[in-house]
C-alpha cells in the first residue's frame, strides 16, 4: 500500500478483480452449454506405469506451473469484460481488467490458465476457444498454443498498472529435450508435459523433494552398488537399503578390488566417510 503523492488517499499495489455484472454473470452461465470443452478435466497427474510409454510413443512439451497456485480459464467475449473463473469456485467468476484490441475479437475466446494470487501473476497456457471455435478437442497442442501467442502478441496490450497489478504472462514451453529450462522454473510448483494430440490429457508431475543425506563424521560400514556408466562411482545404502547417495573410490587398489567383487557377483561391502570438499562419501576401504 502506497499514498498518492498529492492527496492522503492510499493506492493498493496488491492485484484485484472486479465484480462482474448481472448480464456478465448470465452470460458466464451459458458458456458450458456452447462450449462443453470447457468441461474437460484439464490434468491428470504422472503417473510412470501408465503414463511412460505414452510419452515414448507421442509428441509432448514441457513448461512450468511456477508457483503453487489456481487452475482456471480466462473468458473473453465481445461486448463483455474479460472474465476470470476459478475452477474451484466456478460460480463466483471475477473480472480481470485488460487491455484489448476490441475491433479483433469478433468471437468469444477461452484460455486455460494459472492464478497465482501470492505472485500476482496469471499465466496463459492453452487456448480452447478461438474466435468463437471450440479447438481443445480438435486441434493439436502446437495449432492452439500458436492461438495463445497470437492474442498475447496482436490483441492483448501488457499493462499491469491498467491490469490493477496483475502481472500476464503466456507460458514458456520447452521441448523435453530442454526439459530442464522448464524445471529450473518452478518455486513450489509443478512440471506440466502437453501432448500435441488432442484425445491425451496434460500430465502434471509433481517434484519429488530431495532429502539431504545424513552426514556423519568417520568412516561408516556400507553396501555399495556401481553406477552404469561411471566407472569408480558407486550408489551406498544404509542397512535398510535406503540410498544414501554417491560415493567415490580414491585409489587403484580398492577401485581393483570392487571391480572383482563387481565381476564375481559378490557383496560389496565397503567403508566410507564423508567428505566436505567433495559434497559426497569416499570409499576409503573394502570389507
Amino acid at each position: 500500500m502506497s499514498k498518492h503523492p498529492r492527496s492522503s488517499k492510499i493506492i493498493s499495489t496488491e492485484p484485484r478483480f472486479l465484480k462482474p455484472s448481472y448480464e456478465e454473470r448470465n452470460w458466464i452461465g451459458t458458456i458450458p452449454d456452447f462450449y462443453p470443452d470447457i468441461l474437460r478435466a484439464p490434468a491428470v497427474t504422472y503417473k510412470p506405469q501408465r503414463d511412460d510409454s505414452r510419452i515414448k510413443e507421442n509428441k509432448y512439451i514441457a513448461y512450468a506451473r511456477p508457483y503453487n497456485g489456481k487452475q482456471g480459464l480466462l473468458i473473453i467475449g465481445k461486448g463483455y469484460r474479460p472474465i476470470i473463473v476459478d475452477e474451484l469456485q466456478p460460480d463466483r467468476p471475477n473480472v480481470l481488467v485488460m487491455r484489448l484490441d476490441r475491433e479483433a475479437l469478433q468471437g468469444t475466446w477461452i484460455f486455460a490458465i494459472s492464478i497465482y494470487e501470492s505472485e500476482g501473476l496469471i499465466q496463459l497456457e492453452d487456448c480452447i476457444v478461438s474466435d468463437g471455435n471450440q479447438i481443445r478437442s480438435t486441434k493439436p497442442f502446437n495449432d492452439r498454443f500458436h492461438l495463445v501467442q497470437k492474442f498475447s502478441d496482436n490483441i492483448f496490450y501488457n499493462d499491469p498498472k491498467f491490469q490493477l497489478n496483475w502481472q500476464i504472462q503466456t507460458a514458456q514451453v520447452e521441448s523435453l529435450v530442454n526439459v530442464r529450462n522448464a524445471i529450473a522454473n518452478i518455486h513450489g510448483g509443478v512440471l506440466c508435459l502437453m501432448p500435441d494430440l488432442a484425445e491425451l490429457r496434460l500430465l502434471k508431475v509433481i517434484p519429488q523433494v530431495q532429502q539431504a543425506p545424513v552426514i556423519t563424521t568417520g568412516p561408516r560400514d556400507f553396501i555399495c552398488l556401481p553406477v552404469e556408466g561411471k566407472p569408480d562411482v558407486y550408489d551406498i545404502t544404509g542397512p535398510d537399503g535406503s540410498n544414501l547417495g554417491r560415493a567415490a573410490v580414491q585409489t587403484l587398489s580398492i577401485s581393483q578390488t570392487l571391480q572383482h567383487k563387481r565381476n564375481t557377483g559378490e557383496t560389496m561391502r565397503v567403508m566410507a566417510e564423508w567428505n566436505d570438499e567433495f559434497e559426497s562419501y569416499v570409499i576409503i576401504s573394502v570389507i
